[in-house]
């Protein structure tokens, strides 16, 4: 199943792409995340650990094994974030906001979603309409012929 939170949208903590970490990394613990989706390794989801001072192993450990509801990882957050302040809060979510994909990266999923301006690299952007494609092909997928 693909994971249909933006990296763009934050919990009460104001912290972008948490809640996206948070669900990768619980789909992933029971098997259902596709493949070539990472969950907690590389990508935002290192960068957002190392910019919040989040043992990384340890955040993707406790979440796979204690399955924590959302609310429940923000205080995990809260209390082992060595570095969670309001300034890196902000830095971090305006990388969110402003990271463009690598060219060749943009460029394949530009081409794949029909987006003919070359300039657009918009990183969540692009993520999201991934998640929705693969979504959509494996919901209609599982659709009946003749069924909607």
């Amino acid at each position: 199943m693909e994971p249909l939170i933006s990296s763009s949208v934050a919990g009460p903590l104001g912290i972008a792409h948490l809640p996206r970490l948070w669900l990768k990394i619980l789909l992933n613990a029971d098997g259902k995340l596709p493949e070539g989706y990472r969950a907690g390794v590389g990508g935002f989801d290192e960068m957002l650990c190392d910019k919040l001072g989040i043992d990384r192993d340890a955040f993707v450990a406790y979440i796979s094994s204690e399955k924590p509801d959302y609310l429940t990882l923000e205080r995990w957050v809260e209390k082992h974030a060595t570095a969670l302040t309001p300034r890196n809060v902000q830095d971090w979510n305006t990388t969110v906001r402003t990271r463009q994909l690598r060219p060749e990266m943009a460029a394949e999923r530009r081409a794949r979603f029909g987006i003919d301006d070359e300039d657009f690299a918009h990183g969540v952007s692009l993520n999201d309409l991934d998640d929705w494609a693969g979504f959509h092909a494996r919901l209609t997928a599982a659709v009946p012929a003749g069924k909607a």
